[in-house]
Formats: structure tokens, sequence, C-alpha cells
């Protein structure tokens, strides 16, 4: 009987996230385009998820403060859940993501990834990738975050995966700051498989900024490591598995 209950709410949380997408959605794009203010398109994620989260009885807890200079930084956070994405907009900063090419050449959420700002990747093609830390510090002189995740996919149980050593490549170029979180609880609310959706709580553990003379000193593995540290900390995991050795 729970399972059945957590798919029917599944099911809504989907649809009532679609419906967002297909009529609340398009009138704010619309003025951001006609105003030409493009930049506050994301704004508007932020009061939406607000109502989604109280509808579906999700608590999404900030354990930290959020250091006003984040907003000129790059953030990186460990990749639980599809909530993800909302819980990290409805907490933390609105912000751009480096997401894969054909995530664009979705019909309708290819031009909403667009406006938010978020940076096309071609996965393996360094060659595609080159003006990468260009189009970041240009995100970042706007005083507008952009995110990724190291991991690269979603954890089913939770645990941290292996990190992937581009992202640190593309940050050591652009010599940008980071800014690490952490999120524990959202793969217990929605989980990677399947449509179920489980009320719950969602953690989310902002950590101290890594700065451009910090990141100056450290090879990218070094660099790495050192994320993985912050973001595995509250989980007291060894770095091994994040760090894929």
């Amino acid at each position: 009987m729970a399972k059945i209950r957590a798919t029917f709410l599944g099911i809504l949380f989907y649809l009532f996230v679609g419906i967002g997408l297909l009529f609340v959605i398009p009138p704010w794009l619309l003025y951001c385009a006609i105003s030409g203010q493009r930049h506050k398109f994301v704004l508007v994620c932020k009061p939406f998820f607000a109502v989604v989260f109280f509808l579906f009885g999700v608590k999404v807890k900030l354990e930290g403060d959020l250091p006003e200079q984040g907003k000129a930084c790059f953030m990186l956070s460990n990749h639980q859940s599809f909530i993800d994405v909302p819980a990290l907009m409805h907490k933390i900063f609105p912000c751009a993501f480096l997401a894969k090419k054909s995530l664009f050449k979705v019909p309708y959420f290819g031009p909403l990834l667009f406006y938010t700002g978020s940076i096309p990747v071609e996965r393996g093609n360094r060659q595609a990738n080159a003006d990468l830390p260009k189009k970041i510090q240009r995100r970042l002189s706007q005083n507008f975050p952009v995110m990724a995740f190291p991991e690269g996919t979603r954890s089913e149980n939770g645990e941290l995966l292996p990190f992937k050593s581009g992202v640190f490549r593309i940050i050591k170029e652009a010599n940008v700051p980071i800014f690490p979180i952490t999120i524990i609880g959202a793969h217990k609310v929605l989980p990677k498989t399947g449509l179920a959706f489980y009320p719950g709580e969602i953690r989310i553990i902002p950590h101290k900024i890594i700065t451009v003379q910090e990141i100056e000193s450290m090879t990218y593995e070094q660099l790495k490591k050192n994320v993985a540290k912050c973001i595995g900390e509250p989980f007291k995991v060894t770095l091994s598995p994040i760090l894929g050795v």
C-alpha cells in the first residue's frame, strides 16, 4: 500500500512540475524576453519550487550560511536525485548549469536551459569544450553562479560516486573560485529509479569557498581531492571511492 501511495505521489509530482513548465514558466519567459532581462528568468524557480515542496511535504533544510560571494563562484555538489536541482534553486542561489549538449536539443526543455544561461558541454571532446573557461568566467563576472555535479550522474543509494576529472581541469583553466555543497536525503525523497515519491527532509550543507589563490597552488587532481573531502565530510566517507582510486 505504501509503495502504491508513493508511486501515486510521484506521478502527481511530475504532473505538477510538467504543468508548471507549460503554464507558469512561459509568461515569465515572455516577460524576460520582452524586457531584455534574460538573466532574471531563473528567478521564478525559487517561488515555484517553494510551492511544490510545501504541497508535497518536502522540507529543504539549509545547514549553514550562504556567503554572498558565492554568487560569483563555480558551485559543485554531489548528485542524488532529480530533485537536487529544484532543492538547490530553492535554497541556494539561482544559477546556470554545465549540461550535456544533447539536452539543449530537447524540444521546449532545451530553450529553457538556454534561458537559464546554462552552458552546453560535449563529453569527451576537449576541442569542442575549449571555450568553456571563458564562458564560465563571463557568467561569474555577471554575479551569476555556474553549477555542476562532479559525479556526472545520480547516485542510486545516496552514497558518493567517483568524481570525474574534466570539470576540475576546466575550473583550473577558468581560474575561478569554487563553492562546494553537500546534499543529503534527496535520494530518499525521489529515488533515481521508478516513479515513487516520499515526503521527507533534504539537507543542504554549504562549505567554505575555495579561493582562486588556493586553487592556483593545486594540481587539478589535488583540487578534486580537496573538493571531494569537503563534499564527503558530512558522509564520513573515505576518499578512495570518490576519487575513483
